[in-house]
């Protein structure tokens, strides 16, 4: 059973993350999406029964929240997505992959807003957490993103890489497949590899592996790779941007830029996050 699970705060860029998640999963397939609230902790001294009555009440809010959220998305969805909610206290990181394994999610959702300093600190900080911590594709949705059907998916690859290629068109399978849906592959240019290599023989099977979803390629440097990925996004109408991650040691996340971030605060349309294994 495909599952979407989508990450919810109740405001305003988070729901319509869920609006937009629902619309994804119409296109996927998706047999269930489940809506989840992070319940705020009570600092006061634990298992008071004021604690005990403010925990419960919180807890019923965040389902009364969650209930008026899935109503919503009753319109958006599919007719035969089942919709579920839940909510619980804890560490976020820890309770979204405990859901990803318990209810087996194919895909996290997530919204992200750039109105202001503020809300970036408190919305961006815990969506790049996960980002970081998630162990599934995860998908940030801009507050000024579209609400329509996905039409053309972009995304950079190396073209000597057959895992990335692979990545892809396994997360991708459900989409591609659709006839109207265009795949866009940026890449650096690979020129002058010799027949007999090992180089070459990769190339040649990441195009093959691509060959059934008839991807269009283009060449781009490198410099500014922010920069030209997004302003290829504009110039091409793309609908979903899709990233992926190699993975990185606990020094080269400290110190080195951070590309992701970078990516999802300034994208106009929902940038899909996926890890490639080592």
């Amino acid at each position: 059973m495909k599952t979407l699970l989508v990450l919810t705060d109740f405001s305003q860029a988070a729901t319509h993350a869920a609006k937009y998640a629902a619309l994804f999963a119409k296109q996927l397939n998706v047999e269930r999406i489940l809506l989840f609230n992070k319940l705020q902790s009570i600092t006061t001294i634990p298992s008071t029964p004021l604690v005990l009555t403010k925990t419960l009440t919180a807890k019923e809010e965040a389902l009364s929240h969650l209930k008026q959220l899935a109503n919503e998305l009753k319109f958006l969805k599919a007719t035969n997505t089942e919709l579920m909610y839940t909510a619980k206290e804890g560490d976020l990181d820890d309770l979204t992959n405990e859901l990803i394994g318990k209810y087996q999610v194919d895909f996290v959702v997530m919204g992200l807003t750039g109105k202001s300093k503020l809300e970036q600190t408190l919305i961006g900080s815990n969506t790049l957490q996960i980002a970081k911590t998630v162990s599934k594709p995860l998908l940030i949705v801009p507050e000024l993103s579209k609400l329509t059907p996905i039409s053309k998916i972009a995304t950079v690859l190396d073209l000597l890489d057959l895992k990335q290629a692979n990545i892809v068109g396994n997360v991708l399978k459900g989409l591609l497949n659709e006839r109207d849906i265009e795949l866009h592959v940026m890449s650096q240019e690979h020129d002058n590899i010799p027949l007999d290599s090992l180089h070459n023989h990769n190339f040649h099977s990441v195009k093959e592996k691509l060959s059934p979803y008839k991807p269009s390629y283009y060449t781009i440097s490198g410099i500014d790779f922010v920069f030209e990925v997004l302003n290829f996004t504009k110039e091409h109408r793309i609908s979903l941007l899709v990233h992926v991650e190699k993975k990185r040691n606990f020094f080269e996340n400290l110190f080195m830029t951070d590309v992701t971030e970078k990516m999802a605060y300034i994208s106009h349309i929902p940038l899909l996050l996926v890890k490639q294994p080592n």
